[in-house]
Parts: C-alpha cells; sequence; structure tokens
C-alpha cells in the first residue's frame, strides 16, 4: 500500500508538469503580426497617406490665367495701362492674357457685344509661361457694355473682363485713333511666338 501511495503521487507530479508545456504561444506567426497594433500593408492603404492607385486618379491642374485685361496698346509684349470704360472717339482696345502652366493647349479670346459674339480668336500655348494678346477694331456706334473671355479648348471661361464703350464728350476731338492702313475688323494678335514664326491663326 505505501508503495502503491508513492507511485500514484508520482504520476500526478507528472501529468501537470505535461500539462503545463507550452504549445508555440511564445512565437507569434505572420497571420497574427496582422492582428496587432502595427497596421498591414492592406491597412496602410486605407489611412491617410494615399497609394499608388489612388495617387493615379488625383486631378493634375490644367493650367490658370496669371494676367487678364484690357489696354490701349501693348509695348514690349505687356500692356501700358488698364482700361474699363472707353470713349467712342477711340476705335480700337487690346486684350492681353498670361497663361501659365497650359503648354500644348490653346486659349481663345471671345469678344462679346450686347451678348453677341463679335471675334474670337485662337492661341496655340507654347510654354509654360506664355503671353498673348488680341485686339479689336470698334465702330462709333457700337456704344454699350462689351465682354472679352478666355476660354480653353472646351469654351469654359478661365477669365472675364468688361469695358463700357461710351459717347465721347461733344468738346472731345473727333479724330480717329485707328492705325494708318488698319481698316478691317478682324481682330489682330500676338503672343510669345519666337521670332520668325507665323503669328497665330485668326478665327
Amino acid at each position: 500500500m505505501k508503495l502503491a501511495t508513492i507511485a500514484l503521487t508520482s504520476v500526478l507530479i507528472v501529468l501537470p508538469s505535461q500539462a503545463a508545456e507550452p504549445t508555440q504561444t511564445a512565437a507569434t506567426d505572420e497571420s497574427m503580426q496582422r492582428n496587432t497594433g502595427q497596421p498591414t500593408e492592406s491597412m496602410q492603404s486605407n489611412t491617410g497617406q494615399p497609394t499608388e492607385s489612388m495617387q493615379s486618379n488625383v486631378s493634375q491642374p490644367a493650367g490658370w490665367i496669371a494676367r487678364a485685361g484690357l489696354t490701349s496698346a501693348i509695348q514690349d509684349r505687356e500692356p501700358v495701362d488698364s482700361v474699363t470704360s472707353l470713349n467712342n472717339d477711340s476705335t480700337s482696345l487690346y486684350y492681353f492674357t498670361e497663361v501659365r502652366d497650359m503648354a500644348g493647349q490653346t486659349v481663345t479670346h471671345r469678344w462679346e457685344y450686347n451678348g453677341k459674339v463679335m471675334a474670337e480668336v485662337e492661341f496655340q500655348i507654347g510654354g509654360s509661361r506664355w503671353r498673348v494678346y488680341s485686339s479689336k477694331s470698334l465702330q462709333p456706334e457700337w456704344t454699350g457694355d462689351w465682354k472679352v473671355s478666355v476660354l480653353d479648348a472646351a469654351g469654359n471661361p478661365l477669365s472675364v473682363n468688361t469695358f463700357a464703350y461710351t459717347e465721347a464728350p461733344a468738346s472731345a476731338s473727333t479724330s480717329s485713333d485707328m492705325p494708318t492702313g488698319t481698316s478691317s475688323d478682324m481682330p489682330a494678335t500676338g503672343s510669345d511666338m519666337p521670332a520668325g514664326t507665323s503669328s497665330p491663326t485668326q478665327q
């Protein structure tokens, strides 16, 4: 009986030590690491940082108009003043535009009088900073409100300017400011085209 009791006690001692044997719990596998506080690759794509596929869908700027305005003259490819009102004893006006980051695209100057399109001039943009201008001959009877717009290739307005063409005071000179030899209502144009190249096509 004494021997049996000792043997039984030994068994009871051995069995708990076998049950406590670790079964690789100290080593975490790859799948367990993905469930910890450290984000996995797929989780990182849902964070605030855009993934490569998300970045490819972000729209890129299509360019912009740095300057646009009406002026009485252009010197060295720059406007000499800013015009918002013009007496009808002056019969021509220029529209100047500086275009940024639209190389290879087209823009159009549209001249409108009382809601009617009087002229459209298209320009091919040749660089990241490109200056263009058009001019319009004005008939003295065309008094009223005018609008001149810069349009992109799809016809969307990028910039809009207006001016009032008004009756000249009675005491003002009635002589015409039309440049010598100019008789057409077709707008004149200019741009940053290098010397020796053709001018933009007039529409």
